[in-house]
C-alpha cells in the first residue's frame, strides 16, 4: 500500500495558445509559491528541533516530515519519482551513504519558456532544445548499483548510460531535451553515492573551449571538430603552433613525421616509449558495443554480435572496420547462438549442424569462451554453460570432417568464463595457446596463467601476473603478450582492484617473466573490449566503462632502432623486446637463434646459449626446476615441486593448474601413477558436471519431491529435442537448472538461483557477474528477498500489469498508473512515459506517471478532505472502509478474511472449521489456535493427537497414567498463534484416587484450565459429563486435585470407562505446561514398617558375611606372602668350607671385626651374622692368582640382652635419626664383644 500522500492535477485546455499563456502564468506563480513555501519552512523549523538534522524536510515535534522523493529518520535517502522542470538543477541520492534496496527515479523535463521558444513552438519551427547531464562525483558498488541514464522521458528512449563503480567527471546530452535518470541499490553495500547537475539549452563539455554553443549544439571552430569540438583536425600543408602535429607537418589531412625518432598520429613521442592514440574514423561509427566478437581479415576488423544498450538501431548487423581508410561498413545479417560459417563471399550465413546426440557429448552450449582455428581445427576453450557451470574442457571441432571432441575430459584445471588467449608459435615449430585471467566459479577472479600445446593436447601451469582480471583482452605482439584493461572487482567488499582498469602488462613468452608498461589514459579504462594486431599495432575497439564505447584506439610499441648502444638496447622495453645483433638493435624473434657476442659469453653462466631474459629469482627457480623431467629428480631438488597433473616441475611458490596438487617429497613419488589421474571430484562445483563425470558422488540437499517433479521439466523435449533418458541417467537426480526455470516462484525455490524481473531469467548465483556485466537486470530476487516470495515476486515484476497499486506501479520506471474516474484508487498499471501510455489512453481516464491519484482507497471507500501542516496540501483520506477491508487505504483484509484487497480484490472470510480466529491475510492459510491441529484449513491432527477438526472436533492428546507430560511452546511460527490445549486421560485402576496436578508457566500471563469427568456408569445412571472445574487459573506454582475412588461420583476402572477431559487455554507463547495423572493406592504403614525391618536385616546379614569373606581373604594373603618371602630366602646361594681361624694380634681398644649385617631371628634370641673374611694366601702377601682375596660368612649368634635392647623395633613415634643412632651404639658394642668371647 502506498503510505505516502499524493495530489491529483488535472489540466484540460480548450486551445493550445491558452495553454502556452497559462504555462507562463504558472511558472510566475510557482516562483512566488516557492518563496512563499521557504517562508513557512523557516517558520516551521523555528517550533521545534530535531536531535539529527532533517536535510530534506522538516522538524515538527521533534520528528523530520520528509518533502516528496526522500525519506528516511533524517530525509536523507531518495524515494519515489520526482519531476524536476527547472533549467538547471542537480541530483543526489542523499547527503550520506545512500540506502539499500533503494529505487529512486527523476524526470528532468525543463520548461524553458522564453519568447522565442514560443514563437518557434507556435509556428512549428522548434526542434527539441538539448539538456546537457554532468556527472560530478560517483562511487557505488561495482557490478551490482546502478545509475540509469535515459534520453526522453522514459526508459522506452535511448538508453545513455548504465553508471557503476567509481566515475570520472563526464557530461551525457540528451537530445530530445529531457531525461529519465533511474537508481537502483541492492542489499550488500552502501557507499558514497553520486551528486548528478544539468543543464537546459547548453552544450556538453562547453564545446571544449573551441566552439560556440547554438541552440545546445557545438559549431566548432576553424581546425577543430567533433560532437565537442573535441577533435584537432591536421590543416594541408600548414605548419604552425596551431596544428597538432608536434614535430611534423600535415600532408592530406594527417601528420607527417619530420624525424624518424618520433612516432604517433601527432608525433607526439619518442619511439623509445610506447604510445596510445584515438582513431577519427572519416565517416560516423556505429552502436557502441561490448564483448563482441571479433576477427582480422587483412587490414579489416569485423565485429559481431555483443552486448549494447537499450534502444541501439543496429544491434545485429555485422560492423566492419578498415585500418587503412579508417572507414567503418555494415554488412546487415543475423547471428545466432548456433554455429554457423560466414561466407566472405556471399555474406550469407550457413548453419554448421553437428552429429551429436546428446547434451552430454561435445559441442557443449558455452558462452564467455574463447576459440582457435589453428590448421584444421579450430580450439573452443572453457565457457559457462547454464547445467554444466563453468566448463574445463577444450572443444574440438574439426573442419574435415565435421565432428566435434573434447580433448581431455580428466584435466586438472578449472573452467572460467571472459579470460583472454592467445595464440602463439613455440620454438620446436608446434602451436600453443595462453590462457590468462578469467571468472571461475563461486565469483572468484584469478590471476593464473596456463599454456595449452595444442598438440600434446596438454595444460602447464605458468607464472602469476598478480593482478585478478576478467572481461580484459590480449593480443600477442613482439614475442610479449599484452594484456590491456579489464575488470578486477567481484562481489567482495574489500576488493582492492578497480571496476575499470586501464592497466597495461606485458608477458615475456621466451623468458616467462610479468612486467607492467606505461599506463594507458584514463579513457582507456575499461572491460568487455577488443583488441587486434595489424602489422606492428594493436588496435583496440569498444567496451564499456559506464557507457557502451565505439571508439577505436592504436598501440603503437617503442621501437628497437631508436638506439645504436648494446647498453640501452635491452632496456627498450615498452611494448617489443630487443637484442643487439650485429651492431644493431632489433626486435627479438623466438624463432631465430642468435649468436651471443664476446661479452655475454664470458658473463654468461651458461655460455653456449643466448641469454636474453634478465635473471629474476623467479625466472632463475624456474630455469632450474624445469630442468628436471620425472617427480623424483623435481621433489629431491630444492626448491621445486611435482604437479602430477600437468607432469610438469615448478617452484614451491607457484601453484599446479589443478590448485594445491604438488608434490614436494619424492617419497611421495612412488605412490602416483605416471598415467594421469583421473580428474578429482571435489574439482565438480556443480551438479551436473559431477553427474556426467566417470566417477561421481554427489550430496545435494533438496525435498525429493522438488526432484521428482523437476525431473519431467528437465527431461522435456521442448528444453532438449535429443535427448535420451537412458544417456542422461546421471544428471536426472539433480534439480531442474536455474537457466529453465521460466518465472519468479520457481525461480527462488533454489537458494542459489536468482530472478531478474527485468530480463526475465532465473541465473545462478554465481553467474550474475557474467550474465549482467553492463547493468542490463534492473532489480533481482533470490530465497531471500521476502517472508511473502509471491508478493515479492509479484512487486518486483517487469509485467506492469502484475501491479496493484499505484505506489508499486511507479517503483518500475518503465510503468505508470492509469486511474479511472471513480475517484476511488481504483486504476491499471500499464506502461508509458510521462506523456502518456504507449497504447494510447482510453477515454474516462486519467494518466499518472510522477504522481498517484490524491484519493488512493483500492476501491473499497471514497475520500474525506483535509489539510497537512506540511506541506499545507490538501489531504485525501479514506472513510470507512467497506468490503471487509482496513489499513489507512482499505489495502489489506480485515481480520477473519484473506486476499487481495489491493486495486478492487476481493477479501473472503477465513475457512477454518472454527479451529482458528484468523488466517493469513494473503493465502488465506489458517492460524489453528489448538496445538495439534494442522492444515491450510485446520482440518488434520497431528501425529499422537486424536480428533477430527472438520467436524467440529478438537484434537486430543493423550496422558497415559502416571506419567508426568510436559508441552513447551515456543513463540515462533509453528506456535505463535496456539492459544489452547486438549488433553485426556483413563484412569485403569479400580478403586484407586485420581491426582490431577498442572503448572503453567509462561512471562505473558497465567492460563486458564477446564477439567470435565464422562463415565458410562455412574450411580446406576447412564453416561453423563460431570464438570470438575472451569476457568481455573494455572500458574507457574500450579495445583493439585484429588479425586477420591471412595467418594460418591469417582466410578474408576475399565468397567466405567471413566475418561478425564482438560483444556488448557487463554495462554500466549511462550509457555511451558506441566501435566499428569496419578493413580498410586493408599500406604499400608504396617507393611511398610514391616518391610523395612526385614530389609535392615538383610542387609546387616549381608554386610557381615562381606566382613567375614574380607578377613579370610586377606589371612590368606599375608600367609602366602610370607611363605613366598620364606622361600625366596632359603633359595640364595651358599657353601660351607673348613677354616682355621688363629687369633694373629690382639684387638685394639677400639674392638675387634664388626659384621656386615645382622639378621635377628623372630625371638630375638640368635641372629644371622654376617662378616668379611679374609682368605688364605698360603705365607703370601696376596692370595694366588685367578682366587678371590675376601669372602662373606654367616654364622647363626646368641645375641646378649644388650644387643636385644639394641635391635628390638622401635616405637612408631620414633624418628628415623634415632634408629641410626642406636645403631651405631650396636656397633660399638660389637667392637667390644671380643675381649668377652674366646
Amino acid at each position: 500500500t502506498d503510505e505516502h500522500v499524493m495530489i491529483s492535477a488535472r489540466e484540460n485546455f480548450p486551445c493550445f495558445l491558452f495553454r502556452v499563456f497559462l504555462l507562463i502564468l504558472s511558472q510566475l506563480c510557482f516562483q512566488a509559491h516557492t518563496l512563499t513555501n521557504h517562508a513557512n519552512f523557516e517558520f516551521e523549523k523555528s517550533l521545534s528541533s530535531c536531535e539529527k538534522p532533517c536535510y530534506n524536510g522538516v522538524c515538527l515535534n521533534k520528528a523530520c516530515v520528509c518533502s516528496k522523493g526522500w525519506y528516511g529518520t533524517q530525509c536523507d535517502h531518495c524515494f519515489g519519482r520526482i519531476r524536476l522542470s527547472e533549467n538547471t538543477s542537480s541530483i543526489s541520492d542523499g547527503p550520506l551513504d545512500y540506502s539499500s534496496s533503494a529505487k529512486c527515479t527523476w524526470l528532468i523535463e525543463p520548461e524553458n519558456v522564453t519568447r522565442e521558444n514560443i514563437r518557434l513552438v507556435l509556428f512549428h519551427q522548434h526542434s527539441a532544445t538539448p539538456l546537457t547531464i554532468r556527472i560530478n562525483s560517483f562511487f557505488t558498488e561495482c557490478g551490482w548499483d546502478y545509475l540509469y541514464i535515459y534520453d526522453g522521458d522514459s526508459v522506452y528512449g535511448k538508453q545513455l548510460a548504465a553508471l557503476c563503480g567509481e566515475q570520472p567527471t563526464q557530461e551525457f546530452t540528451a537530445a530530445s531535451g529531457k531525461a529519465l535518470v533511474h537508481f537502483f541499490s541492492d542489499l550488500a553495500m552502501n557507499l558514497n553515492g553520486f551528486n548528478v547537475s544539468y543543464e537546459s539549452n547548453s552544450c556538453a563539455y562547453n564545446c571544449s573551449s573551441h566552439g560556440s554553443c547554438t541552440a545546445g549544439k557545438c559549431v566548432c571552430e576553424d581546425g577543430f571538430k567533433g560532437q565537442y569540438c573535441e577533435h584537432q583536425v591536421c590543416k594541408l600543408n600548414e605548419k604552425s603552433t596551431e596544428n597538432p602535429c608536434h614535430e611534423g607537418h600535415c600532408v592530406d589531412g594527417k601528420c607527417e613525421c619530420l624525424s624518424t625518432n618520433v612516432h604517433g598520429e601527432t608525433c607526439q613521442t619518442p619511439i623509445t616509449s610506447s604510445v596510445w592514440d584515438l582513431i577519427h574514423p572519416s565517416n560516423d561509427a556505429p552502436t557502441g558495443k561490448a564483448s563482441h566478437a571479433s576477427i582480422t581479415i587483412d587490414d579489416t576488423i569485423w565485429n559481431i554480435g555483443g552486448e549494447y544498450f537499450d534502444g541501439s538501431v543496429d544491434p545485429n548487423n555485422i560492423d566492419v572496420y578498415n585500418v587503412t581508410s579508417r572507414e567503418w561498413s555494415k554488412v546487415a545479417v543475423s547471428a545466432t547462438n548456433e554455429l554457423w560459417v560466414f561466407d566472405m563471399t556471399t555474406k550469407s550465413w550457413t548453419e554448421q549442424n553437428d552429429k551429436n546426440e546428446t547434451i552430454i557429448a561435445a559441442p557443449f552450449a558455452v558462452a564467455g569462451h574463447s576459440a582457435h582455428v589453428i590448421g584444421s581445427e579450430m580450439f573452443v576453450i572453457f565457457g559457462y554453460n547454464p547445467l554444466f557451470g563453468f566448463l574445463h574442457h577444450v572443444q574440438i571441432y574439426n573442419f574435415e570432417t565435421d565432428e566435434w571432441s573434447v580433448a581431455n575430459i580428466s584435466d586438472h584445471v578449472y573452467g572460467r568464463f571472459k579470460h583472454t588467449a592467445v595464440e602463439y608459435t613455440t620454438p620446436s615449430g608446434s602451436t600453443a595457446i595462453l590462457v590468462y585471467g578469467g571468472s571461475m566459479w563461486n565469483n572468484t577472479i584469478t590471476d593464473s596463467l596456463m599454456q595449452f600445446d595444442t598438440t600434446a593436447k596438454k595444460w602447464t601451469n605458468l607464472p602469476q601476473s598478480g593482478v585478478q582480471l576478467y572481461l580484459h583482452t590480449a593480443v600477442y605482439l613482439n614475442g610479449l603478450m599484452v594484456v590491456v584493461g579489464g575488470r578486477g572487482a567481484n562481489m567482495t567488499a574489500g576488493s582492492k582492484s578497480e571496476c575499470f582498469s586501464n592497466m597495461v602488462q606485458s608477458y615475456d613468452v621466451a623468458c616467462k617473466q610479468w612486467s607492467n608498461m606505461s599506463m594507458a589514459p584514463a579513457e582507456l579504462k575499461r572491460y568487455g573490449h577488443v583488441a587486434h594486431v595489424i602489422g606492428q599495432k594493436m588496435y583496440l575497439l569498444g567496451g564499456y566503462d559506464g557507457k557502451m564505447m565505439n571508439d577505436v584506439w592504436t598501440f603503437s610499441p617503442a621501437k628497437c632502432s631508436s638506439t645504436t648502444r648494446p647498453d640501452e638496447c635491452r632496456l627498450v622495453s615498452d611494448g617489443t623486446k630487443c637484442v643487439f645483433i650485429d651492431s644493431s638493435c632489433v626486435p627479438f624473434d623466438p624463432t631465430v637463434s642468435y649468436k651471443s657476442t664476446f661479452n655475454s659469453v664470458i658473463k654468461s653462466s651458461s655460455p653456449k646459449s643466448f641469454d636474453e631474459c634478465t635473471n629474476t629469482p623467479l625466472r632463475l627457480a624456474l630455469k632450474t626446476c624445469e630442468e628436471q623431467t620425472d617427480c623424483v629428480s623435481c621433489a629431491s631438488k630444492s626448491g621445486c615441486g611435482w604437479c602430477s597433473s600437468g607432469e610438469q616441475c615448478l617452484p614451491n611458490e607457484q601453484e599446479c593448474v589443478d590448485g594445491p596438487g604438488m608434490l614436494t617429497s619424492w617419497e611421495k613419488c612412488s605412490q602416483h601413477n605416471s598415467v594421469a589421474s583421473m580428474r578429482p571430484c571435489n574439482m565438480e562445483n556443480n551438479c551436473g558436471s559431477c553427474r556426467v563425470s566417470p566417477h561421481f558422488a554427489v550430496v545435494y540437499e533438496y525435498e525429493t519431491k522438488s526432484v521428482l517433479s523437476d525431473r519431467s521439466k528437465f527431461l522435456s523435449p521442448s528444453h532438449f529435442p535429443s535427448l535420451s533418458r537412458s544417456i542422461f541417467r546421471n544428471t536426472s537426480e539433480c534439480p531442474m537448472p536455474c537457466a529453465q526455470r521460466n518465472n519468479c516462484s520457481d525461480c527462488t525455490e533454489l537458494d542459489q538461483c536468482m530472478w531478474c524481473p527485468s530480463t526475465n531469467r532465473c541465473i545462478n548465483l554465481e553467474a550474475y557477474t557474467l550474465s549482467f556485466a553492463y547493468g542490463q537486470c534492473h532489480s533481482w530476487v533470490t530465497s531471500g528477498s521476502g517472508n511473502v516470495l509471491r508478493r515479492v515476486c509479484q512487486a518486483e515484476s517487469s509485467i506492469c500489469e502484475e501491479h496493484k497499486t499505484c505506489g508499486e506501479c511507479q517503483r518500475d520506471p518503465g510503468c505508470g498508473w492509469l486511474a479511472d474516474d471513480s475517484k476511488t484508487g481504483l486504476g491499471l498499471c500499464i506502461r508509458g512515459a510521462a506523456t502518456g501510455p504507449l497504447e494510447g489512453k482510453p477515454e474516462n481516464s486519467t494518466w499518472h506517471f510522477i504522481d498517484c491519484p490524491a484519493c488512493q482507497c483500492n476501491g473499497h471507500s471514497t475520500c474525506i478532505t483535509s489539510v497537512g501542516s506540511f506541506p499545507p496540501v490538501t489531504i485525501e483520506k479514506c472513510q470507512s472502509c467497506q468490503n471487509n477491508t482496513i489499513g489507512a487505504h482499505c489495502g489489506s483484509c480485515a481480520p477473519g478474511f484473506y486476499g487481495d484487497a489491493r486495486n478492487g480484490g476481493i477479501c473472503q472470510k477465513c475457512d477454518c472449521n472454527g479451529q482458528a480466529d484468523m488466517c493469513d491475510p494473503q493465502s488465506g492459510q489458517c492460524y489453528c489456535r489448538t496445538k495439534g491441529v494442522t492444515g491450510d484449513h485446520c482440518d488434520k491432527c497431528e501425529i499422537k493427537y486424536l480428533g477430527t477438526p472438520s467436524k467440529g472436533t478438537p484434537c486430543y492428546y493423550e496422558l497415559a497414567v502416571d506419567f508426568i507430560f510436559t508441552f513447551k511452546l515456543k513463540a515462533d511460527d509453528k506456535d505463535n498463534h496456539t492459544s489452547e490445549i486438549y488433553l485426556y486421560s483413563v484412569p485403569y485402576k479400580k478403586d484407586t484416587d485420581v491426582t490431577f496436578q498442572i503448572s503453567c508457566e509462561s512471562p505473558k500471563g497465567n492460563a486458564l484450565v477446564a477439567l470435565n469427568m464422562t463415565s458410562s456408569y455412574m450411580d446406576g445412571l447412564p453416561e453423563r459429563t460431570q464438570t470438575m472445574m472451569v476457568d481455573t487459573i494455572c500458574d507457574s506454582k500450579g495445583f493439585r486435585r484429588v479425586y477420591v475412588a471412595s467418594d460418591k461420583g469417582y466410578p474408576f476402572g475399565p468397567d466405567s470407562n471413566t475418561t478425564f477431559f482438560v483444556r488448557v487455554y487463554n495462554f500466549q507463547t511462550p509457555v511451558q505446561i506441566v501435566v499428569s495423572f496419578a493413580q498410586s493406592p493408599p500406604i499400608n504403614w504396617v507393611l511398610f514398617f514391616v518391610i523395612f525391618a526385614a530389609c535392615f536385616i538383610v542387609l546387616l546379614v549381608v554386610a557381615g558375611l562381606l566382613w567375614m569373606i574380607k578377613v579370610r581373604i586377606e589371612a590368606y594373603r599375608r600367609n602366602q606372602r610370607r611363605i613366598d618371602e620364606i622361600e625366596h630366602m632359603a633359595s640364595r646361594p651358599f657353601a660351607s668350607t673348613k677354616m682355621e681361624l688363629s687369633m694373629l694380634s690382639q684387638f685394639s681398644s677400639a674392638g675387634g671385626p664388626t659384621p656386615l649385617s645382622i639378621e635377628p631371628c623372630h625371638n630375638y634370641r640368635a641372629g644371622v651374622f654376617t662378616l668379611a673374611v679374609r682368605l688364605p694366601t698360603g705365607g703370601k702377601g696376596v692370595t694366588p692368582s685367578g682366587t678371590s682375596g675376601l669372602a662373606v660368612a654367616s654364622s647363626l649368634c646368641l645375641l646378649t640382652p644388650q644387643q636385644v635392647g639394641v635391635l628390638q623395633a622401635q616405637e612408631n613415634g620414633e624418628s628415623s635419626g634415632g634408629r641410626k643412632s642406636n645403631f651405631r651404639n650396636f656397633l660399638a658394642t660389637m667392637r667390644q664383644r671380643p675381649n668377652n668371647s674366646d
